[in-house]
């Protein structure tokens, strides 16, 4: 017998032992499993929702898949993980609006080895979570991401309109109104060949490194992805790591070019103060929360098609932490917003059009002693034939709509270049706009 089916077969035991007590417990059954691929895992599976997340920093990733409790107050999510001590894995769309849930099957993976945690609430649970062993082993091999040109492009703002909404943001700004605004853009590409988002993000993991890889799926026709360089928080206890990350330059073919590019970011004006107003916006949001706050210097963030700038955050919380609080205080972050945050959301209300949604939203999990959040930026909807992706900058004052646009267009590249046909110019061939 195999370790996997040794493995199994206790857990059934476990649970055919919890449905003789007849009993309505929440009790959590585990087993641990040699690693395993997750997003094959994942893909195939048949419930619902789908949670991803594999950390920036750590060799560690999570899945889970179906719902055994869910919440959209963040109050009663703290209040259940207090009570329980079970993690919820979900999140905070742009606007506030939350969802998480306890899933019927976890799985946390790290370098020795997966810890799969299933959980039950009564005799319902027990019986479907028996039904879900039954295609436990279940993995759908991942396949190559193929290249294609998509039929037809309709971005919200086109070049001209991008600098119009830059233009309208910079007379706010001037006025007094704002100091920052985070401008994004949504472009939907319409495909031939429909995508698959686990394929998708396996492919993003292997060509966006230094990144958090994340999925979320409410239901199998839209698939929310993304490959963000960007953590909002990592908690242990009452230590506290969060960060400051904006500002930005490009990354091209040339090693030479893209150090005189990463010279020229550490040293410019403009993006070491839009960089330094998200610090001061953290800190500000967290000064009634922590005992300490250290800042350290500004560093390089590279990546694939663009480069960063990175102020690392470490605080020490006060007694009474709860990470709902830091939540509250922190999403979303001016690198994501602006400043002051109600008036520069209020003006993001009225200038894009279009509903953000996940886009700049966090996710990551949340539990007793630990827990960590990205912020959900890079990323993209992928919903058969089509593909909705998104990408943002900062605007302050002496802002350029020119600049600003072709840096909304690298960030996008991270993504885009994953499926999209290079023409022969070696540039990516997005079809027709419209």
């Amino acid at each position: 017998m195999s370790y996997l089916a040794q493995a199994i077969g206790e857990l059934k035991s476990q649970i055919y032992a919890y449905l003789q007590q007849s009993t309505n417990e929440l009790v959590r059954f585990q087993v641990k499993l040699d690693k395993v691929d997750l997003l094959a895992w994942l893909k195939g599976q048949s419930a619902y929702p789908q949670f991803y997340l594999h950390f920036r920093d750590e060799a560690k990733a999570l899945a889970a898949m179906g719902e055994v409790r869910s919440f959209s107050q963040l109050n009663l999510a703290q209040e259940f993980i207090k009570e329980s001590g079970f993690p919820l894995v979900g999140g905070l769309q742009f606007q506030g609006a939350a969802q998480f849930v306890l899933p019927k099957i976890l799985v946390e993976q790290g370098e020795k080895g997966a810890l799969v945690s299933f959980f039950v609430k009564d005799e319902q649970s027990a019986n479907d979570t028996l039904a879900h062993l039954k295609t436990f082993e279940n993995l759908t091999a991942l396949s190559a991401l193929p290249k294609q040109i998509p039929l037809h492009t309709e971005p919200r703002a086109n070049e001209r309109t991008w600098c119009d909404w830059v233009n309208q943001a910079l007379v706010e700004i001037k006025s007094g109104e704002l100091t920052k605004i985070v401008l994004a853009n949504e472009t939907t590409f319409h495909l031939k060949q429909a995508i698959n988002a686990y394929d998708f993000l396996a492919e993003s993991e292997q060509q966006n490194q230094g990144c958090y890889h994340f999925l979320w799926a409410e239901h199998p026709h839209s698939v929310f992805v993304g490959s963000t360089p960007e953590r909002l928080f990592a908690r242990e206890y009452n230590l506290l790591l969060t960060e400051a990350l904006a500002g930005t330059a490009s990354v091209s073919e040339s090693e030479e070019e893209t150090q005189s590019q990463a010279n020229w970011l550490l040293n410019d004006e403009k993006n070491l103060k839009e960089n330094w107003l998200v610090v001061e916006d953290i800190s500000q949001n967290l000064r009634k929360q922590v005992e300490s706050f250290d800042v350290s210097n500004v560093e390089l963030k590279p990546l694939r098609k663009v480069q960063h700038l990175i102020r690392k955050i470490r605080a020490n919380l006060s007694a009474h932490y709860a990470d709902v609080n830091i939540l509250k205080a922190i999403h979303p972050t001016a690198a994501v917003s602006g400043l002051p945050q109600q008036q520069a959301k209020m003006s993001l209300s009225e200038i894009e059009t279009f509903d953000r949604g996940w886009y700049a939203g966090t996710l990551g999990v949340m539990s007793d002693v630990c827990s960590e959040f990205c912020v959900a930026i890079r990323s993209a909807f992928i919903e058969g034939h089509r593909i909705r992706v998104f990408a943002g900058a900062g605007i302050v004052a002496g802002s350029q709509p020119l600049e600003e646009w072709k840096e909304i267009e690298r960030k996008a590249a991270g993504l885009i270049s994953l499926f999209a046909e290079e023409n022969d110019n070696g540039e990516k061939n997005v079809g027709k706009r419209v």
